[in-house]
């Protein structure tokens, strides 16, 4: 009896351990507005980066909490804490990611959270702005003069 009390005790123990290692944002978290938009990716030395070179590379953060990955084309959902961006990829063939992000003025620096912790920056794209629309003036015309 006791040796079953004590496997109980373990497996307890152990799910409530695994439970405390699940990687994901606070409940509470909210998404930080300033990641709003397109990031492509950049090089800090000024190398080509894979934009340079014609090949998609960055992410689009949607203020609903979704985005693509422009790289390989597919789509998430996201959200932030404290520092930390966490992706969670709808093609369950793909890894999650949660990296640590800062963001200086138009750019975004990402390091991964894993074994290797590759840190990427990503440029912010220019927001469009709908051009004003100009009212046509058409010249006033004087009435032709009667012969």
């Amino acid at each position: 009896m006791r040796k079953t009390a004590g496997i109980i005790v373990c497996i307890i123990m152990s799910i409530a351990l695994l439970a405390g290692c699940q990687k994901g944002p606070a409940k509470d978290a909210v998404l930080d507005e300033a990641i709003f938009g397109t990031w492509n990716q950049i090089t800090e030395d000024g190398s080509a980066s894979l934009e340079d070179l014609g090949i998609p590379s960055g992410y689009t953060f949607n203020e609903d909490g979704t985005g693509i990955d422009l790289f390989w084309a597919l789509s998430f959902t996201y959200q932030t804490d404290q520092g930390i961006l966490y992706i969670d990829y709808d093609d369950v063939s793909c890894d999650d990611s949660d990296y640590t992000y800062s963001i200086d003025g138009d750019v975004i620096t990402m390091t991964r959270n894993a074994k290797d912790a590759i840190t990427m920056l990503y440029q912010k794209e220019a927001e469009e702005t709908e051009p004003e629309s100009e009212t046509e003036t058409v010249p006033e015309t004087e009435p032709a003069e009667e012969p």
